[in-house]
This record gives structure tokens, C-alpha cells and sequence, in this order.
């Protein structure tokens, strides 16, 4: 290990070691408080990845595949993240495989939602702003202040209205649907006002929030949604 990817690493996570001018003393040191906690040896990964802007991931990732572990590289290469099913995996790498502002909103609710330091509201939260991006230029393109509850509100007023190309679609189901979807997700529940019960949301519901928000996207971008 490089002295100062070891200073770094020391300093970032707070392992307390002892100055040593022995060859690989520092590191000893490193190894053996790694090795006696599974959490701070996956914080270390995670931090070594970033740092060093995935040099060696694909290693690291094939390690872990072949391990077995609930741990993976993501998919930029700079940390690590929750193992989900391949089908998950292949629709999140769809929906942000262009560069719309979307994609980004979306990448980030996954990073909060699967990455090593979780955070469910925010990643609730930008899973919100995701599916915004994608639906209120098409349902709301001129209403001040629109948010995701406004675009379901008006589908669910004026669903007739609206056209949603899909193989299944029977008249205006598919619309109802959708919007049935997006209260699933709004508001979040970390965001209640007005009396409203408000709470943290759970890791659980974070992720399930991400995945139909990907869902949501998959089904809705490209043209999908129309006004008749």
C-alpha cells in the first residue's frame, strides 16, 4: 500500500495505529484492524475504490462474485454496492445509459439506496426527482412549481386524456396504473407536512421506491406517454 492511500485511509475510517519505521509496520497495523471487523474491511474497499477511481475493480468484482458475498463493485467502479438480482441490475444500467438529467437523479437514489452508506430518505428523494425529470415536461410542461403529485393528480383526473403505449394496454387501464404507481412514491414520507404523520422511511421501502421508480422510467420515457 502507498503511504499516502494509507494516510488517507487511516484518517478516513479512524483506525488507530502507532508510527513505525519498520517495513510494512503501518500497514500490519491496517490489516489486523481489518481483519477483526467484516464492516470496517468493506468500508475500507469501498473508500480504496473511490480514491483511486477503480484501478483494479474488475479484480476486486471478480473476487467477490466468486466469494459469494452480498457485495459488489458498482457498476462506475468507485465503491461498492448491495448484490441485486441481474434483472435489477440490467434496468438500472438502462435507465442510465444516456446522460439526461434523469439518469443522474436516478443514479444517485440508487448509490443512496445500495451503496455502503445508505441513506433511505435521500435516496427516496431522488427517486422522486428522477421520475419529475422524466414526467412533468410531458404532463405538466406549463404549470408553475409542478411536483409528482400534481402529475398524478392529473392523470388520475383526465386519464382518458391519456395514452400509454403498452403491449398489455386495454383503453385507459394502463394510465390508472400509472398513476397508482407514483402514489406509491409520493410523497415521501420523510416530507410530510401539514399535520401528516411523518417518519423516516425504512432501508426496505428506500429500495423498493428506487426500483419502481426505474420502472416507472423504463415505462414512460421515449415517447411512451401521450396526450390524446
Amino acid at each position: 500500500m502507498r503511504t499516502e492511500v494509507m494516510s488517507a485511509l487511516v484518517g478516513a475510517l479512524r483506525i488507530p495505529v502507532q508510527q513505525s519505521h519498520e517495513i510494512g509496520g503501518i500497514s500490519n497495523q491496517i490489516f489486523l484492524a481489518l481483519e477483526g471487523d467484516d464492516d470496517l474491511y468493506l468500508d475500507a474497499l469501498d473508500y480504496i475504490l473511490h480514491m483511486t477511481r477503480g484501478k483494479r475493480s474488475g479484480t476486486l468484482k471478480e473476487i467477490l462474485e466468486s466469494g459469494g458475498s452480498a457485495w459488489t463493485v458498482n457498476s462506475q467502479g468507485v465503491g461498492l454496492e448491495k448484490r441485486v438480482s441481474a434483472a435489477a441490475k440490467n434496468a438500472m444500467d438502462s435507465a442510465t445509459a444516456s446522460s439526461d438529467t434523469f439518469s443522474k437523479e436516478i443514479q444517485e437514489a440508487w448509490e443512496q439506496a445500495f451503496g455502503r452508506t445508505p441513506d433511505p430518505s435521500d435516496a427516496w428523494d431522488h427517486a422522486i426527482k428522477a421520475v419529475e425529470e422524466v414526467l412533468i415536461p410531458i404532463v405538466l410542461p406549463k404549470v408553475p412549481k409542478p411536483n409528482l403529485g400534481g402529475v398524478a393528480g392529473e392523470l388520475e383526473a383526465s386519464s382518458t386524456k391519456w395514452h400509454l403505449e403498452l403491449a398489455s394496454s386495454v383503453n385507459n387501464d394502463s394510465v390508472d396504473t400509472l398513476s397508482r404507481m407514483l402514489r406509491l412514491i409520493w410523497p415521501n414520507p420523510d416530507r410530510h407536512g401539514g399535520g401528516l404523520a411523518r417518519r423516516t422511511p425504512s432501508q426496505s421501502e428506500a429500495e423498493s421506491a428506487v426500483h419502481l421508480a426505474i420502472a416507472i422510467i423504463e415505462i414512460c420515457r421515449n415517447g411512451r406517454l401521450t396526450k390524446n
